[in-house]
């Protein structure tokens, strides 16, 4: 095999995992709850961190967020609203702060929830978060929540059986023309 052959190959088998490689997983699930009045619920997962995630903030742009409110946690974890202020201009935050313990690496925690105004058309969509060491202030990690997503295997076999139909269409011209 050339290696056009496996870079058209290894690519795309790159852009399914890699995804999977960040230390903090943040999905959400989006609830319309009346006109532009939205809840998210939200998942933490801690892939590969090294260490428990002790605090994380999800940050609501200035721009499209309003009216934060309901800010609820898991038990033994502490929330916190901050609203998005557009006189200074700042963003507003949803702050969850761990009251006993962390959450351990390879482990998930849902019931991180909060209910805001959208501000801009059609659904809300992914937000940054960081997850912050809770001593020190530091930033562990940070990068966008997203969307609860459809299964990975479902979507990995449909694309590697268009993959396989590709590089077999692709060999059998080649056989036909050598």
């Amino acid at each position: 095999m050339n290696n056009k052959k496996i870079r058209w190959i290894v690519f795309p088998l790159w852009l399914l995992i890699a995804p999977q490689l960040w230390a903090t997983t943040v999905t959400y699930d989006a609830m319309n709850i009346a006109g532009n009045t939205w809840q998210y619920t939200y998942n933490v997962t801690n892939d590969t961190l090294g260490q428990d995630i002790g605090e994380f903030t999800i940050f609501f742009d200035v721009n499209l967020y309003q009216n934060l409110t309901s800010a609820i946690a898991p038990v033994d974890w502490d929330p916190l609203v901050i609203q998005p202020d557009p006189v200074l201009p700042d963003d507003g935050f949803y702050d969850a702060l761990a009251l006993v313990a962390g959450l351990p690496s390879g482990n998930s925690l849902t019931g991180f929830s909060v209910v805001f105004d959208f501000l801009g058309a059609g659904t809300p969509g992914d937000q940054t978060f960081s997850v912050i060491d809770p001593i020190t202030f530091a930033t562990l990690d940070s990068g966008f929540t997203q969307a609860t997503a459809v299964p990975v295997p479902a979507a990995f076999w449909l694309f590697g059986s268009g993959l396989l139909g590709l590089l077999g269409a692709g060999t059998r011209r080649f056989r036909e023309h050598h």
